[in-house]
């Protein structure tokens, strides 16, 4: 609603412009100000901290978790938080933002231990890629610019492997990076459903089924990332549950009788709350 123009806010233009990294940049100056003036000041490492206390909180101090979760989102939702999209909205967004750059997947290299030249599932997006050199543990893999049509044929690639799309802000709401992501190995994924962190956030779509086209085939169980889809026994078809759904498409690219089609969140009156 803030920052979206009448739109989705991950569509518009303005919130990947340089000008914005600019205005994020002078905040954080009079953020580092107002704490003393340290000049290691990083609002990111603090959010991360927070995260940390939480997890922690969550299962040795269960009193304090409610408040630690607020905290943290509040303070990740500031900076930096992701959000579910679907392939063809990922896609559009490689039409908006410039350059872009396939880079190597923190999450994976810390979860699996992959190694880089294995691990090119994200993409770095806008200005910052221009200076990813001043960051070297980030992207010590290196980067591979790619232009809109290769990015879009790339993420089609990854999508019908059974990747989820999500887009994240550096500095909200400038947006500056999309992960190709899987359960468990995705942090921003596992911090929502193992510890319900909402700095990862549900998409503006969701899934629907139609029983009379679904055929029963299966193709769609295992794309689920999120626990939403199983089969129903008793018809031997999907079955969705829309309250658990994050919008990501995958069970709709997947299915051949075009059973499955993603609807507007908003349209639901029990879902538009549910993010």
């Amino acid at each position: 609603m803030r920052h979206g123009d009448g739109g989705k806010w991950y569509l518009n233009a303005k919130n990947y412009s340089r000008r914005l990294v600019s205005i994020k940049r002078e905040e954080i100056g009079k953020q580092a100000k107002a704490g003393g003036g340290m000049a290691d000041f990083n609002p990111q490492a603090m959010a991360d901290e927070i995260i940390r206390e939480a997890i922690e909180a969550r299962d040795i101090n269960p009193q304090n978790f409610p408040e630690l979760k607020k905290r943290a989102e509040e303070i990740s939702q500031s900076m930096h938080f992701g959000q579910v999209v679907t392939l063809e909205e990922i896609q559009r967004i490689m039409d908006i933002a410039y350059p872009i750059a396939r880079i190597s997947c923190v999450c994976r290299r810390n979860m699996r231990g992959l190694p880089d030249k294995e691990n090119f599932f994200c993409m770095g997006i806008g200005v910052g890629m221009y200076r990813w050199e001043r960051w070297p543990e980030t992207y010590r893999g290196g980067v591979q610019f790619m232009s809109p049509q290769e990015a879009k044929e790339w993420l089609a690639h990854v999508n019908k492997m059974g990747m989820v799309h999500t887009f994240w802000t550096f500095g909200t709401p400038y947006i500056g990076g999309v992960c190709n992501c899987e359960y468990p190995a995705c942090i921003g994924i596992r911090n929502r459903l193992d510890y319900d962190l909402r700095i990862l956030i549900k998409g503006e779509w969701v899934a629907r089924i139609d029983l009379d086209k679904c055929n029963g085939c299966g193709a769609c169980y295992e794309r689920c990332q999120f626990g939403a889809l199983k089969r129903e026994v008793s018809l031997d078809k999907a079955n969705i549950d829309m309250m658990k759904c994050f919008g990501c498409g995958l069970c709709a690219t997947s299915c051949k009788a075009k059973a499955i089609s993603m609807k507007e969140r908003g349209t639901f009156p029990s879902l538009r709350a549910s993010w």
